[in-house]
């Protein structure tokens, strides 16, 4: 099977959100951040993977991963250097993000993200709605990687 990546473009915003719809994510904010989504497509067009980044200032929270059950973990991790490279296209410094599996935190730590405490999250992304409900969660771990 093939599959190709791309950032998303304003043409592709209804098939996102039915994409991250169906697998039971927010689309919220989707419109104003639809060029900070790296999407992943099957060889018929189909989305079968995305990850997007919530922007503040010179930071960025990652946000709305969603991959079909299709996918090996080579293709995840192709779609994590993708969006680190768009990350730092856009000139964001620092990407956090928020996981409640344990599986992640080892996967993600070989991608050189690090745990971090709560207390060391910036206040400027506290503000985001994402962050806060998603801190919220007593197993949540959150991480980041400088880019």
């Amino acid at each position: 099977m093939f599959y190709q990546l791309k950032v998303a473009k304003e043409k592709d915003l209804n098939r996102l959100v039915a994409f991250v719809d169906m697998a039971g994510v927010s689309s919220e904010g989707f419109e104003r951040l639809i060029d900070y989504f790296v999407i992943m497509e099957n060889e018929e067009r189909e989305i079968v993977a995305c990850i997007g980044i919530e922007p503040m200032e010179d930071t960025g929270l990652l946000r709305s991963l969603v991959v079909s059950d299709k996918l090996k973990q080579a293709h995840i991790l192709t779609l994590f250097q993708s969006i680190q490279s768009l990350a730092e296209q856009k000139g964001l410094k620092d990407l956090y993000l928020v996981t409640n599996k344990e599986a992640s935190v080892q996967f993600l730590s070989l991608m050189g993200f690090d745990e971090i405490d709560q207390e060391k999250i910036p206040s400027k992304l506290m503000a985001l709605q994402h962050m806060k409900e998603s801190a919220n969660d007593t197993n949540a771990k959150i991480m980041v990687k400088s880019t």
